[in-house]
């Protein structure tokens, strides 16, 4: 499986391929405007994607938010928990624009937002480890996440791949029962915008309904706290009611959706998108 494509152009990246068909614009920075625009504009020219995303900030509303762009979604103080960041979209290609499931996702998010508790049953709290994973845990957390994920948008059941972005400065967490890890997730932290995306988290079959990624993101949020990081947000799938009741139980806020985004056993499903204030 060929997955997208990460580019860094000068201080800023974007991620793109037929996988997703699309350009993602992940991170910008001020200094990479011009750069920016031509590599979107080339990139466009001689792949004819489907659509392109950019997470902005507000400040640079007015030369990516054209006549054929729409926002999607907006963090609010996402820069250094005073700028909102705005997620933008061209649909290059008008089908991948229609919104078939938005009447389920609408339900989703109100079923979310309407439950607070997820656990229905404790663990006691010595059987329960949490902590930073290591080099040493990257083949157990890549046996987990090919037991839970059917497929994902980036080959993180690979042990290469993992091994590469946590030196590449991602951050995974673990949670351990009897010394075996049964939950994870992963950190990313954006220094120059002081937030961090909360993803990867997955919990082994046999040990759900008992919180753990409640708990664990919980523990994540308290680690990212320690770093001074002002903002955590996620990018969800958005029809699965599992994980939006997480976040949105973890008092996270919705901020928008964004439609036929990521590509997800063959189709494209829309994202949703949840952030929360952390200092």
């Amino acid at each position: 499986m060929k997955y997208d494509t990460i580019v860094p152009i000068g201080k800023s990246t974007i991620q793109h391929g037929f996988f997703n068909d699309r350009i993602y614009l992940m991170k910008i920075h001020p200094d990479d405007v011009v750069l920016i625009d031509q590599y979107l504009t080339d990139l466009q020219g001689l792949y004819q994607y489907a659509k392109i995303i950019m997470k902005v900030p507000l400040s640079l509303e007015k030369i990516y938010k054209t006549p054929d762009t729409i926002e999607e979604a907006r963090i609010p103080g996402f820069y250094q928990g005073v700028e909102d960041a705005l997620f933008l979209s061209r649909f290059l290609d008008p089908t991948r624009a229609e919104d078939d499931a938005h009447d389920k996702i609408q339900e989703i998010i109100q079923i979310s937002l309407g439950k607070i508790s997820l656990s229905k049953k404790g663990i006691h709290p010595v059987t329960w480890v949490m902590r930073k994973a290591t080099m040493n845990d990257v083949t157990h957390i890549c046996s987990l996440y090919r037991s839970v994920f059917e497929t994902y948008p980036f080959p993180i059941q690979e042990p290469d791949y993992l091994k590469k972005i946590i030196q590449d400065g991602i951050e995974f967490f673990v949670g351990e029962i009897s010394d075996r890890i049964v939950a994870a997730g992963s950190c990313e932290i954006d220094p120059y915008a002081s937030a961090v995306e909360m993803s990867d988290l997955a919990v082994d079959e046999a040990y759900k309904g008992l919180g753990l990624s409640k708990k664990l993101l919980s523990y994540m949020e308290k680690q990212m706290k320690m770093k001074n990081v002002k903002t955590a947000y996620t990018i969800c799938r958005a029809e699965p009611l599992p994980v939006n009741r997480l976040f949105a139980g973890a008092q996270y806020q919705y901020s928008g959706t964004l439609i036929n985004n990521t590509q997800i056993c063959g189709t494209y499903e829309s994202m949703n998108i949840w952030y929360k204030t952390l200092h």
